[in-house]
């Protein structure tokens, strides 16, 4: 497991009241952070003895996690940018309520999502939708784009990264292409002692470019959640709205590339290969045939 992450703190002297935001007239200390919020008639509350209002943005965390999760429980996750005052404020109230020494075992909390150096948000409108994404490239680069960057640490988010990735997963399927894996090997120690370091997913992807057993190199691969297709279907695969001859097409022009390449018609066959090649199909011949994938 992850050594436990600590938090940063700052004493109530580093604060200055109303800096930010008025401070409300009902809080005892400027400090105070808020367990239940009062409602004006126009906004949504509830009664209660404290009057008619709605839990403040701190306590809507705790009272979540203690039902679903438990007064204590493993791993809490959230951005980076959260650790004060959101999550200090959990651990704060959490604790008082329940009566623990602690509120999760473990702190992960995530660098965040830039996009050509600037962070990610709806009001730059430097945003990705997955389902925008799926379209232009398999799921699997996705991913391992985004296991580049250690999970603590900032990821700059761009297409030419995610191109990078995609090059990257072509090399390792085409090592398994046409390779009898029956099964995978257990995982490589060097991809084990990664992960198990904080999740260092950077050092685990670095261990796996050094792996050359298919097996090793399978195993490894699945254990960052990768390499889950037939290395045929992946070289298959092709964005959506790019086009291009079907499947079914391009085994047709195999098969009359292979009667013209046996009837001795070189320059048909060359036509077909060049053919396909100009539609984004590469053709590879082999011992045991042509095989082809989309380049």
């Amino acid at each position: 497991m992850p050594p436990k992450a600590t938090c940063c703190s700052r004493s109530r002297d580093e604060l200055v009241a109303g800096a930010r935001v008025e401070v409300a007239p009902y809080k005892k200390d400027p400090a105070d952070f808020v367990l239940w919020k009062p409602s004006a008639e126009a906004q949504p509350g509830w009664v209660s003895p404290w009057g008619r209002g709605r839990p403040g943005w701190h306590i809507e965390c705790s009272a979540m996690s203690g039902s679903l999760l438990g007064e204590t429980f493993d791993i809490h996750a959230g951005g980076i940018d959260l650790i004060f005052p959101h999550h200090e404020n959990e651990i704060a109230q959490s604790r008082s309520a329940f009566g623990h020494a602690l509120m999760a075992k473990y702190w992960m909390h995530n660098g965040f999502v830039n996009v050509s150096g600037e962070k990610m948000s709806k009001s730059l409108g430097n945003f990705f939708t997955v389902h925008e994404l799926l379209d232009q490239y398999p799921g699997e680069a996705i991913r391992l784009l985004l296991m580049s960057s250690h999970y603590r640490q900032p990821l700059d988010f761009t297409h030419d990264g995610l191109q990078q990735a995609k090059a990257t997963l072509d090399r390792w399927y085409g090592a398994l292409r046409g390779k009898r894996v029956t099964r995978a090997d257990a995982v490589p120690a060097s991809v084990e002692d990664a992960l198990s370091d904080d999740l260092n997913t950077p050092l685990a992807i670095s261990a796996m470019h050094q792996l050359d057993a298919p097996g090793e190199l399978l195993a490894g691969g699945q254990a960052l959640g990768l390499l889950q297709h037939d290395a045929e279907a992946w070289f298959r695969w092709t964005p959506v709205g790019t086009g291009g001859p079907t499947e079914a097409q391009i085994e047709t022009a195999i098969a009359a590339r292979e009667a013209a390449r046996k009837a001795k018609d070189f320059k048909e066959a060359d036509r077909l290969r060049d053919d396909l090649k100009a539609k984004g199909v590469i053709l590879e011949d082999g011992p045991k045939g042509t095989s082809w994938k989309r380049g």
